[in-house]
């Protein structure tokens, strides 16, 4: 028995430092795995690779092989020693010869120098008191000068650093008072924040100003009409790309922002540039790659998005329309998606989770529509949740909804039938999204019957 295990110890040994991996902790599964919903034909042959390797691209071949060529140009130290040269001495001062002077003269002359000394002596120590103290007067003036103004150059110091003024803290100080951010809402209103005060991760306190601090920014990113300045692009070729969005997030278990925020990237980009048809598909998924960096804990790499693109591009061209995207939107990612907004009306009305995902069915379906651009991000959420309360008959558009949403039903109704209309006539091509809500994870909301027109206006 011990001889049988020294043969396999060593024979492990042997494999170890032949670069064979026999232990089964270092067994490389993650080439054999499903990444992100998809698999290569060719994963046995796949290498390991870091995390987030092929999204940095820190370190080329280029500059590892200028490395290498710095390492291989090193001279020896014997080439080094001998090439060095040796310091020059300065040549030596030749000293001119000494003037033979009698005992008299230079006894004279040697009384001449110290009356001479004497009286630079004295006129020096008179200049230097003279500039002793108006030194002094200066450094005492100075010294008080800079105590009085030690604490305002502190903080126009740190306040330069930050890039804040006092102008600045002064409309921050009188934006909100105390009295403002613990106030209740208004009689009749649900506090729907009051019972997550406790929780630190829902930031209860901050919620409602958050949320006015989205409908501010709304104004910024509103999409204008860009088709018409677009010579090989039509409202069909987007929808299909949203279509072929939704069904990338869905495989690979991406969040909801993430495909909202992909699809805001796109068309923002498509009003200053003039894409071909070719490239389309290339925008949309370097839209998707930078929401993904944006709000995935773990992003697919590179690597997977080349795949579902089913290699039509490279990876420089791919990295290239990445940087070409966010200089256009001017790295300005945070954005506000009507799916922040939804989920936030929908937690003030406390809806229950079925309807909430029919009003979901009802704004992913939107996202391929073309006509949907003009209206804004709230409004569109309100609409929807809005509609989703007519179908399924369970709520209302009550004062709290108002309140919080700042949009009543009649200003809401317009938009309302639009979005009727549009699940009443769904595409017959494009059938992602509905085929998505159809499944009994999602409640099969898509199945539900649409309203008639005079059921949406009673």
């Amino acid at each position: 028995m011990l001889n049988a295990r020294k043969q396999k110890t060593s024979q492990q040994n042997g494999d170890v430092k032949k670069g064979k991996s026999v232990a089964k902790i270092h067994h490389d599964a993650v080439s054999q795995a499903q990444v992100g919903g998809f698999k290569r034909h060719d994963d046995t042959t796949q290498k390991r690779r870091a995390a987030f390797g092929d999204i940095t691209n820190a370190l080329n071949e280029k500059t590892q092989q200028q490395k290498k060529d710095l390492k291989k140009s090193k001279l020896p130290l014997k080439a080094v020693v001998e090439t060095t040269s040796k310091p020059v001495r300065p040549p030596k001062a030749t000293k001119e010869p000494k003037q033979k002077i009698r005992p008299e003269k230079k006894r004279q002359r040697q009384s001449k120098d110290v009356l001479e000394l004497d009286e630079n002596v004295i006129q020096l120590s008179q200049e230097s008191r003279s500039l002793t103290s108006s030194q002094e007067s200066t450094c005492s003036s100075y010294t008080s000068s800079q105590e009085s103004t030690s604490s305002s150059s502190s903080l126009s110091s740190s306040l330069s650093s930050s890039k804040v003024s006092l102008d600045d803290i002064e409309v921050l100080n009188e934006t909100y008072t105390k009295e403002e951010v613990l106030a209740a809402p208004p009689d009749g209103v649900d506090d729907v924040d009051k019972e997550n005060m406790t929780d630190i991760a829902q930031v209860a306190l901050y919620a409602s100003f958050i949320f006015e601090y989205y409908k501010e920014r709304e104004l910024k990113f509103m999409v204008p009409t860009y088709m018409e300045k677009q010579t090989s692009l039509t409202t069909n070729m987007r929808a299909i790309l949203v279509d072929w969005l939704v069904e990338v997030q869905e495989n690979f278990e991406l969040n909801h922002e993430t495909l909202y925020l992909a699809v805001k990237l796109v068309d923002l980009y498509l009003t200053t540039k003039n894409v071909s048809k070719e490239r389309l598909q290339l925008v949309g998924a370097a839209a998707l790659f930078i929401s993904c960096k944006f709000d995935e804990r773990c992003p697919p790499m590179v690597a997977d998005f080349l795949y579902i693109c089913d290699d039509a591009y490279t990876k420089n061209d791919f990295l290239a329309m990445e940087r070409s995207v966010l200089k256009t939107i001017g790295f300005d990612i945070g954005m506000p998606l009507s799916y922040r907004f939804l989920r936030r009306y929908a937690k003030c009305a406390r809806a229950s989770m079925e309807t909430l995902t029919l009003a979901r069915y009802v704004l992913e379906m939107s996202l391929m529509e073309y006509d949907f651009l003009k209206y804004r991000e709230s409004e569109m959420a309100s609409a929807c949740l809005c509609l989703a309360f007519r179908m399924k008959k369970c709520g209302d558009w009550n004062r709290t909804l108002e309140y919080y949403t700042g949009y009543q039903t009649e200003q809401l109704l317009p938009l309302m039938q639009e979005l009727n209309t549009m699940l009443a006539s769904p595409s017959r091509q494009l059938t992602t999204i509905k085929s998505k809500y159809s499944h009994r994870v999602f409640y099969e909301v898509a199945k539900l019957p649409t309203l008639k027109s005079d059921e949406l206006t009673s």
